[in-house]
């Protein structure tokens, strides 16, 4: 499957707003610190305005596709350019260097971690028709 610029979306939005927000919630907990979900709100905007790149970059490739290799890269470039702008300039609502690279990690990396393992399999399984639409739910 080929996801559409919308299926991309849709499926970033739905998978942060469900697996993410739950992640993010026992972070919240276990740390004692709502950032947690600020953070998490930074990279579903972040990602919707990097969905738009991802799927022209997907466009260059004659097959239109995208392996699982290039989706992990992705996800540490985007990882790594949120982190960035948080410890270097801030971001509205989250210091400059207020979130330490060690939480940030793990509650990033087990977010995009489940979402990508969840995307891979378990959704296939689901919402069949997922698929067939371009990721899109709508």
């Amino acid at each position: 499957m080929t996801p559409t610029l919308m299926g991309r979306w849709q499926t970033r939005i739905v998978m942060l707003a469900t697996l993410g927000l739950l992640i993010s919630f026992l972070f919240a907990i276990g740390y004692d610190d709502t950032t947690f979900y600020k953070v998490l709100f930074y990279v579903a905007v972040f990602g919707v305005v990097w969905d738009i790149i991802y799927i022209q970059l997907q466009h260059l490739r004659w097959d239109r596709d995208w392996p699982a290799v290039f989706q992990i890269a992705n996800g540490i470039i985007e990882g790594a350019l949120i982190y960035l702008l948080i410890d270097n300039f801030g971001l509205p609502g989250i210091d400059e260097g207020s979130v330490p690279f060690g939480r940030f990690f793990a509650d990033y990396g087990l977010i995009w971690l489940t979402i990508f393992i969840c995307v891979q399999g378990p959704m296939r399984v689901v919402s069949p028709f997922w698929r067939f639409h371009g990721g899109r739910f709508v």
